[in-house]
């Protein structure tokens, strides 16, 4: 009998160890721009120096983890008086501040003027609606939520409608052929002669930093959905899907004119571009699904990166999958450095010509990529980020987790000892900031020196199999 209570003693603990195991595994499922992850700077190739600058694009250190932004406030439906005078009243003292909106529907009949800290998250995405009924003509667009030079704003789990005057029929893919061109009916202005409903939703702008939207559902935007005209920014798991007035322009554009953005699990379907222009440089579009084409517009300043995207521009548009500007328009061709790889692309003309993992494109012409290599780059990426997620966390990665570097002092002078903590035994690969291995070193002890007295300034990277860590060198 004691025998027998041992054993299901021990099987109820091992279960108990076991879901331990699973829920903290869970717990570290990681997406792209999450903080604290880190870049397998190994894979970077020499052939394309630049491309370590886009592991910088975002907001710098990560969108903050939902835990440790906690509900500061809450309002129940309301117009738009009602959401700017809780986050006028919101004390932040320079802190993340959490204003939840409770479900219903709100009436944005005012642009919104976010603050630095403020974030604005829905009890329910699905269920927290704000029916935008802002009015405005053609000479003048007005934006519903704007970011105007703040930092550390966000807008989470919201949908946004926007209200027209009169019931008004759209032309799309939901009521036309897919495979015949819609022209002028698809793509016009002033549908049905209103011509009130030039307003975007979100909009940032001058030096707003280091804020995001996530997870939210924006559906029949007056004009331009996204506009991010800012730096250091992350757009996420947001549903953009339709606008009113989607003829020339400059309407209806999910539109990137800022630097170091990231946009990421995006889904945008039924809008006129999904634009890149105006001085825009270093933003990273990567893991997207985009039913539009990807238009480097007018005149760009280049290195910016599209990888790993599902694009679909089926017949009923007028573009492919990439398409630009043109001279006739008073556009200036895309800069240098675009790059276009291992996407999977559809649609008009030849767009099926660019999905590949295998030749690397450059969008620095009108019209369309052009083939740059034949090869991949080194490590088959260009965003060597490192992921871990609860299919590919095992219980010996989770019991090994000790085996992270951790290193002291960070930053160094060059003539420093820079200590490696409890790794004797592990292997490291010291890594400069072109993916070239410069040394691999067997630790032999557990608080190991490395000497950095004949490393010249920079950024280094520090790496076992369990991490990778940045060093950097004065």
């Amino acid at each position: 009998m004691k025998r027998l209570i041992k054993i299901a003693y021990s099987i109820k603990l091992f279960l108990s160890v076991t879901l331990f195991i699973h829920s903290i595994c869970h717990l570290k499922a990681q997406q792209i721009g999450d903080p604290g992850l880190e870049f397998d700077n190994t894979k970077n190739d020499p052939n394309y120096p630049f491309m370590i600058e886009w592991q910088n694009a975002g907001v710098e250190g990560g969108v903050p983890n939902r835990s440790s932004n906690l509900t500061k406030a809450s309002i129940s439906p309301t117009n738009s008086d009602g959401i700017q005078q809780a986050i006028n009243n919101a004390n932040t003292q320079n802190k993340p501040f959490v204003i939840l909106l409770k479900k219903g529907t709100y009436t944005i009949d005012k642009p919104i003027r976010m603050r630095s800290n403020i974030i604005l998250r829905g009890e329910d995405k699905n269920e927290v609606k704000l029916n935008v009924s802002i009015r405005s003509n053609g000479n003048r667009t007005i934006t519903s939520i704007a970011f105007n030079n703040i930092t550390k704003a966000a807008l989470e789990d919201l949908t946004f409608e926007y209200m027209p005057p009169q019931p008004i029929m759209l032309y799309d893919d939901t009521n036309v052929p897919r495979n015949t061109f819609c022209g002028d009916r698809c793509f016009n202005n002033n549908p049905e002669g209103i011509n009130n409903m030039y307003v975007s939703f979100v909009k940032m702008n001058g030096a707003t930093t280091n804020c995001w939207v996530e997870n939210c559902n924006f559906k029949n935007s007056g004009t331009d959905p996204i506009e991010i005209k800012a730096n250091h920014n992350t757009f996420r798991n947001n549903f953009v899907d339709g606008a009113f007035n989607r003829g020339g322009g400059g309407n209806a554009y999910y539109d990137i004119t800022g630097d170091y953005n990231l946009i990421t699990n995006e889904r945008v379907r039924r809008i006129r571009h999904f634009a890149i222009q105006l001085g825009a440089k270093y933003n990273v579009v990567i893991g997207c699904n985009l039913e539009v084409d990807v238009n480097f517009h007018n005149r760009d300043d280049g290195f910016n990166l599209i990888e790993n995207n599902t694009i679909k521009s089926e017949r009923w548009r007028s573009w492919g999958a990439f398409a630009s500007g043109a001279t006739r328009f008073g556009h200036d061709k895309p800069g240098i450095n675009n790059i276009i790889f291992n996407n999977n692309t559809s649609g008009r003309g030849n767009s099926v010509n660019f999905s590949t993992d295998q030749k690397v494109f450059v969008f620095d012409q009108f019209m369309e990529p052009r083939l740059l290599r034949n090869t991949p780059p080194l490590g088959n990426t260009f965003y060597p980020i490192i992921l871990e997620s609860e299919a590919n966390l095992s219980t010996e990665e989770f019991l090994d987790v000790n085996k992270k570097i951790t290193i002291y002092p960070n930053p160094v002078t060059m003539t420093s000892l820079v200590t490696i903590n409890n790794l004797k035994g592990e292997s490291i690969s010291l890594i400069d900031s072109a993916g070239n291995i410069l040394k691999t070193i067997s630790i032999p002890s557990s608080n190991y020196k490395l000497d950095t007295s004949n490393l010249v300034t920079g950024i280094y990277f520090i790496k076992n199999n369990y991490s990778t860590i940045k060093l950097i060198i004065q």
